[in-house]
């Protein structure tokens, strides 16, 4: 029988014994609790459902759990840390994608080829509130940063790159932004509109902006450019020879200033994963040779493949596991050469696929043989897998077969297969969820991919020490830090994830769910929000016409000033965020926060031999006086309770006289010298003008 866990004690008997225990204190007229009245009955049927349910509760395990969670679109992710790495160096560099570099012994490897000319950054000039001046000292020097545009300032200001050698059309410049405390982005959100330039030795050209991860300069990130002349040194307005970008706002509405750091021309993406095989396709031109771009090691075993477009199975043209020649790698330059001969050469435009597999998982790469049979297993030797790809090979043919998560969302014929990472095993399908793979096909790992995960997520500037030859290149470094590996998470794990999504609001229907929606706009940095129904903001502003079915929300966004401005860039942003989660019959008017300044005069008389008496009496006022640092909205300034806490401050003997004035549209004040704040203003100290006896 199968055995199950029991999460809860009560069975059949117990829940019906209960339930008929407390018929007595639940009615008078129910006197009969023998088996034969209905009553029983119904009681028996519904502890036998009761118990029923236990069981299949009991019987729920790991996989049932993940199905459930993956219902409320929670699922298991798993997936290496990334980073980006910098080469600097000399003369033309080489780094094909699947390169290596280590951090102490956590590897990583290039996600793509980088090819060009060793550079960098000599120049940076900012031109900023109408004057120029040299950052060059400052952007990224000692980890240092640049302030670069005015916060809403006017158009027109720049920020001039000057580099070492010309850049090329497409080329990718990494830079560092400092980063600020913002709430997370996507990459349609920016709070500036910049024009890319290039100088052509006269005059600037404007340049094409292929993709801006900075999102205008907010984050660090790559900013790939396309050139439509050659891009040629020069001094431009006053600035020393060399070949420079500039960066120009043509809509600036920055809460505050980018700073800039590095700058690094020469820089690739890369995972933190250990390659023990690798596939690689390509489309053939119907030369003689071919070398396909990815890092290759000598003493690999490389197979290579050729379809027409439009085919399914692949025809294997060659392998050096066959002692060929045509297929070779030589030392030292990265990646493999394969000569076709005039027989085995492919046509221009047919597909080509090569598998490469280290002589180190040569044996754990052979899974073995299929029988044919319904959802076959196959034993994979290997832990910690990121990714696995299958070649199923046959009389010179070749299939790949990919991997998905779950079979039962495959098709009949989809030639794909599970990984079942607990078991260590191949799970293919049953030609209802995947296609069950015919009888006698060799099974190949020809993609073997192993990581640390969590473990590869390491600070910037620790991976550095090159695990392959790097021609040309004197230093290898990750500018910023390595993040995003996480292990696959269980279901109690994913427990926390799933009450996380189940507490946050998705529709503003009170105002707890209004303020958290607008504290989480992305992009933004807000320090409070009111809310306040239309009804209520009326009767404080007599002035102001009735709107029914409206909710007033006031914004305070966080800045150096203690009084900031709402933007219009952050009300159309927080506007944009209620709309989507409004109920349809409530209408959202986003505004700015007011401020009401708080001015206290009088006289007190301070206790000899106090330290530090009148900074304490100050603390007292601004601590009872203002709201814009705790974010009470509409709280009134008490002019009895202000007095009260001065005369208790022990370094006031006593409060001789004591005055509030007030300044800002918002505010009033009533008979007994309280400072009044409607319910979208916070208050402030303006002026402290205190006569101190003693």
């Amino acid at each position: 029988m199968l055995q199950v866990p029991r999460l809860d004690g009560d069975d059949y008997e117990s829940i019906f014994q209960r339930a008929r225990s407390r018929i007595p204190a639940l009615t008078s007229e129910w006197t009969n609790f023998n088996a034969a009245d209905p009553g029983i009955t119904t009681l028996q049927t519904f502890a036998w459902l009761f118990d029923t349910l236990h069981y299949y509760m009991n019987a729920s395990g790991e996989v049932h759990k993940l199905k459930y969670l993956k219902l409320l679109g929670i699922r298991p992710e798993q997936r290496p840390a990334s980073c980006v790495l910098a080469f600097e160096g000399e003369g033309a560099l080489d780094v094909p994608a699947g390169t290596r570099v280590w951090a102490d012994d956590v590897p990583f490897e290039t996600c793509e080829t980088l090819r060009c000319a060793a550079n960098r950054m000599t120049h940076a000039y900012v031109m900023r509130g109408g004057a120029v001046r040299d950052v060059t000292g400052e952007a990224g020097v000692d980890g240092g940063f640049a302030a670069l545009f005015t916060p809403g300032g006017a158009p027109g200001e720049w920020l001039a790159l000057g580099f070492q050698y010309a850049l090329e059309s497409g080329a990718q410049l990494y830079l560092e932004i400092a980063p600020e405390d913002r709430t997370p982005f996507g990459e349609d959100f920016s709070l500036a509109r910049l024009a890319w330039e290039y100088f052509d030795g006269r005059v600037w050209r404007a340049l094409r902006v292929e993709s801006d991860e900075t999102c205008g300069l907010l984050r660090s990130g790559f900013v790939a450019l396309g050139f439509d002349a050659p891009h040629a040194s020069g001094a431009p307005d006053g600035m020393e020879e060399a070949f420079y970008l500039r960066c120009r706002t043509v809509e600036n509405e920055y809460d505050v200033a980018p700073r800039l750091g590095r700058v690094l021309p020469c820089c690739v993406r890369a995972r933190q994963v250990q390659t023990w095989a690798r596939v690689w396709q390509g489309v053939s031109d119907g030369g003689e040779a071919l070398c396909p771009d990815f890092r290759a090691r000598p003493g690999d075993e490389i197979t290579v493949c050729a379809r027409k477009p439009g085919e399914e199975t692949w025809t294997i043209l060659c392998s050096s596991a066959d002692a060929d020649e045509a297929v070779t790698v030589p030392e030292g330059e990265g990646r493999a050469r394969i000569a076709f001969s005039e027989s085995a050469r492919p046509a221009a435009g047919d597909e080509v696929l090569v598998w490469s597999i280290s002589p180190a998982a040569a044996e754990a790469a052979y899974l073995g043989r299929t029988d044919g049979c319904s959802g076959q297993r196959l034993a994979i030797d290997a832990e910690n897998l990121s990714s696995v790809r299958l070649a199923l090979v046959k009389n010179g043919k070749a299939q790949l077969w990919e991997p998905c998560e779950d079979l039962l969302e495959a098709g009949w014929d989809d030639c794909v297969f599970r990984l079942d990472e607990a078991a260590r095993q191949i799970v293919f399908g049953d030609s209802l969820h995947g296609r069950q793979p015919e009888a006698g096909w060799d099974v190949y790992a020809v993609q073997l991919e192993t990581s640390r995960f969590e473990g590869g997520n390491v600070l910037a500037e620790s991976a550095g020490a090159p695990g392959d030859e790097l021609p040309g290149v004197s230093r290898v470094f990750n500018p910023s830090a390595a993040e995003g590996g996480c292990r696959r998470r269980t279901a109690a794990e994913l427990q926390a994830e799933l009450d996380r999504l189940m507490t946050t609001p998705t529709r503003a229907v009170n105002a707890g769910d209004y303020r958290v929606l607008a504290l989480a706009t992305p992009g933004l940095m807000i320090d409070s929000v009111a809310v306040i129904p239309m009804k209520e903001y009326c009767e404080a502003y007599r002035a102001e016409p009735f709107a029914p079915n409206t909710v007033v929300v006031a914004v305070k966004p966080r800045a150096a000033s203690r009084t900031p401005r709402l933007s219009e860039a952050y009300r159309r942003a927080v506007a944009a965020q209620l709309e989507r989660c409004r109920l349809l019959a409530t209408d959202v008017r986003v505004t700015g926060a007011r401020y009401v300044g708080v001015s206290v005069y009088g006289r007190i008389r301070l206790r000899a031999g106090e330290a530090d008496a009148r900074s304490r009496v100050e603390a007292v006022i601004r601590q009872q006086a203002e709201t814009v640092d705790t974010g009470e909205y509409g709280r009134a300034v008490d002019y009895g309770r202000l007095f009260s806490a001065l005369e208790l401050e022990p370094a006031v003997q006593s409060v001789e006289q004591l005055s509030m004035e007030y300044v800002g549209a918002g505010g009033g004040k009533n008979e007994h010298g309280d400072i009044t704040a409607g319910p979208d203003c916070l208050t402030y100290v303006r002026e402290i003008g205190l006569e101190y006896i003693g």
